[in-house]
């Protein structure tokens, strides 16, 4: 198994670079007076989209981006991807006009339960067929936003998640004429058998761990960057926007629910002679950097392998958390590669 990985990630190596690389950014409100931990004001946010600008970043369609990335083509160097959950009126008020205005297309993750029930300051099917209409993806957030791990005693697994997934994406058909299936999980949470089934069903799924993507990435678990609240910072987003994604296999994916082994330890396998070595650092939420252990080892054809543990010294006690570990590029200076562990508390009930 220890050879397949290398292997897998000696191919990885070989062809990756910048332009296989996908950062993708997430918002909820774009209002100054919704929940400040979930917005963004208009005017911060027109701040990200002149930043892009100046980067020269691509922003780019998200299900046309990682076909691409899964048909082994490059996409444009420095792509980025604009997403929005909850489908909030004033993503149709103050975000829409600012993209439009650029061409810039962009995807609303929408729990249609919301939607159809008319909820306050909630778009309207008849909004977010405009948005489609002018370059927007509208995609499946499960019809009533519900942790997706609490399962009803009353339903099976197979019950839930098609109640709460397949129906929202056949809600979506009927009202806009399209299925996309590309699903973002409320909250950012799912386990292994989600990721299973979510699979089975042909989607391609997104959490709220950080992090850009690339071709190897998993297609049930893809990373993207919170934007708003605390992660608003220019500064900060900076940072982000010029990332690469870590090379880890999707086979390295581990259960993000926590069990008795809290706080977890996290291990993984890296394959690259683009990274050094004695700058891999990871980080835990709340804790800073974390002890790190680095064991490196070459093949035969000089290829540089890395295996890295890492461990919070601290129990996880909040209901959400992450391990982030990062490495400094050597050929793409100032930029990092990033992967990003979530961890789930399930004794906590309201995450």
């Amino acid at each position: 198994m220890r050879l397949l990985h290398l292997l897998t990630l000696l191919v990885f190596t070989l062809f990756s670079s910048a332009s296989q690389a996908l950062v993708i950014l997430q918002y909820h409100h774009v209002d100054s007076t919704t929940p400040a931990v979930t917005s963004i004001s208009p005017e911060q946010f027109e701040q990200h989209l002149q930043l892009l600008e100046q980067q020269n970043k691509t922003v780019v369609d998200l299900k046309t981006a990682l076909q691409t990335l899964n048909d082994g083509k490059d996409l444009p160097i420095d792509s980025v991807a604009i997403t929005f959950d909850d489908a909030w009126e004033s993503i149709y008020l103050n975000a829409y006009p600012a993209l439009k205005q650029r061409n810039w297309p962009f995807t609303v993750f929408t729990n249609t339960q919301a939607v159809d029930e008319k909820h306050h300051k909630v778009m309207s099917w008849e909004q977010l067929a405009e948005l489609q209409q002018n370059g927007a993806t509208i995609a499946n957030h499960t019809v009533s936003h519900p942790y997706l791990l609490e399962k009803p005693e009353s339903l099976n697994w197979n019950q839930w998640l098609d109640q709460e997934i397949n129906q929202a994406e056949k809600r979506i058909e009927e009202k806009l004429g399209v299925s996309h299936r590309l699903l973002a999980y409320p909250y950012g949470e799912f386990n292994l058998e989600i990721t299973q089934w979510v699979k089975e069903q042909g989607y391609i799924a997104f959490g709220q761990q950080s992090g850009p993507i690339g071709r190897d990435s998993h297609q049930q678990a893809l990373p993207r960057f919170p934007a708003a609240g605390i992660y608003a910072n220019p500064e900060t987003l900076t940072t982000k926007l010029n990332t690469l994604p870590l090379p880890i296999t999707a086979d390295q994916l581990v259960e993000p629910v926590l069990s008795d082994d809290n706080p977890p330890k996290l291990s993984l396998l890296v394959s690259s002679n683009d990274v050094y070595r004695s700058q891999v650092q990871c980080y835990a939420s709340g804790e800073g950097s974390i002890p790190t252990e680095v064991i490196a080892e070459k093949d035969m054809l000089d290829n540089q392998h890395l295996t890295i543990n890492a461990q919070a010294k601290e129990a996880i006690s909040a209901g959400r958390s992450r391990y982030n570990c990062t490495i400094p590029s050597r050929q793409h200076r100032g930029w990092f590669y990033w992967y990003s562990q979530v961890w789930i508390n399930t004794s906590v009930s309201n995450r």
